[in-house]
């Protein structure tokens, strides 16, 4: 992404990336705290999601840096707040290259930034599927489904399609009063919890001429205070029914013969089994994927200054069109306006109020080149 470069400070962090100088202002270290705060309050999920910005964005302008390169020009990167830069290292330095610099090769260095930042949190993500691991974003945020990236949490929705692999269950003291007693004579694990299965077994085993799983059950609809949802369970002959992964699931929430397997104890110890068990390595590839994805992607959007801007200037210059920057500003200005107003509808305030003021930005851009009305 290109704005103007930031003054230098006494508190800037120097140092070489690839042979590519890169200066880190102090405001972007502000900035990469303040996005990890919703994260936690605690300083080591902080840490791990502002060093995943770091690293992403850093990554993100090495594509532009090395990408000039290719194409014989010297630049060094710049974060700061409003993110990064890669620029050349001087005016003359980036004209002098003169007709070679084509709109081919400008839209080749401003696509290889997220280019590469995306290619680097899909590689993340592949790493993590081949040991088993999840990254905590694409399923669980984004809502891909779990098979098409093979995020093992997707275990999960396999053994649910399986037909009578959950089945009801509810606590002794949430049926009617009427009920309670012979239900603790059902109960034929003692556990306080009341299966279906349990009910029409004790009903066959004492021959019992007034049924009583049905109106058990029924009486919960009836209870003001059953609020919860009925909680399920895996019956046990269900468990061989399963095999790899899904079996393995299930036998980790098996605490002995006797015990119901609990649903909500298959999807904890899963989960647990398959998340990063370090909590900065867990948050800091979380956000790594997040900032990876979702920086890259709208970068992509066709508003000043962000690359997406730039690359529909120069598609509109490759085309031949008459006015293209022209063009560009009024497409920055739409798409700046709607990316606001869907921030806005989403509860993202900073995004909201920077593609409002990129709209505008654009739009002042456009009034000195036009004229006040257009």
């Amino acid at each position: 992404m290109l704005l103007g470069e930031p003054k230098q400070t006494d508190f800037d962090l120097n140092f070489l990336c690839l042979g590519i100088p890169v200066r880190i202002h102090p405001g972007f270290w502000a900035i990469a705290a303040l996005l990890s705060l919703p994260i936690g309050r605690e300083p080591l999920p902080v840490l791990g999601f502002a060093s995943a910005i770091f690293l992403s964005i850093l990554i993100h302008e090495l594509g532009h840096a090395l990408a000039f390169r290719k194409c014989g020009i010297r630049s060094h990167i710049v974060l700061y707040h409003f993110g990064g830069l890669a620029a050349p290292d001087s005016i003359s330095n980036y004209v002098g290259f003169g007709k070679d610099y084509s709109s081919r090769s400008k839209i080749f260095v401003t696509a290889m930034g997220p280019g590469v930042q995306l290619l680097s949190a899909i590689l993340l993500v592949i790493l993590l599927r081949g040991l088993g691991k999840t990254d905590g974003f694409v399923t669980r945020f984004i809502g891909v489904p779990a098979h098409w990236t093979a995020d093992p949490m997707g275990v999960l929705n396999e053994i649910e399609q399986v037909e009578g692999s959950l089945l009801p269950f509810r606590a002794i003291p949430e049926f009617a009063t009427v009920y309670q007693a012979r239900l603790r004579l059902a109960d034929t694990n003692q556990d306080g919890l009341i299966t279906q299965q349990e009910l029409s077994d004790y009903e066959s085993r004492i021959d019992a001429s007034e049924p009583l799983a049905v109106p058990a059950w029924e009486s919960l609809e009836l209870l003001p205070e059953v609020l919860e949802p009925i909680r399920r369970y895996v019956p046990r002959d269900m468990v061989e029914h399963f095999t790899g992964a899904a079996q393995e699931a299930l036998l980790r929430a098996d605490d002995g013969e006797g015990k119901l397997i609990l649903w909500s104890s298959v999807r904890l110890r899963h989960q647990a089994s398959v998340e990063i068990e370090n909590e900065f390595l867990r948050v800091f590839v979380f956000g790594f994927v997040q900032v990876g994805l979702f920086w890259a992607v709208m970068n992509l959007i066709p508003v000043y200054p962000l690359d997406g801007g730039q690359i529909t200037r120069e598609l509109f210059v490759l085309s031949g069109t008459p006015n293209a920057v022209i063009k560009s500003l009024k497409v920055s200005i739409v798409c700046g306006v709607i990316s606001g107003l869907i921030g806005l509808q989403m509860q993202m305030m900073f995004i909201a109020i920077m593609f409002l003021m990129l709209a505008y930005s654009s739009y002042q851009t456009l009034q000195r080149m036009v004229g006040r009305y257009f």
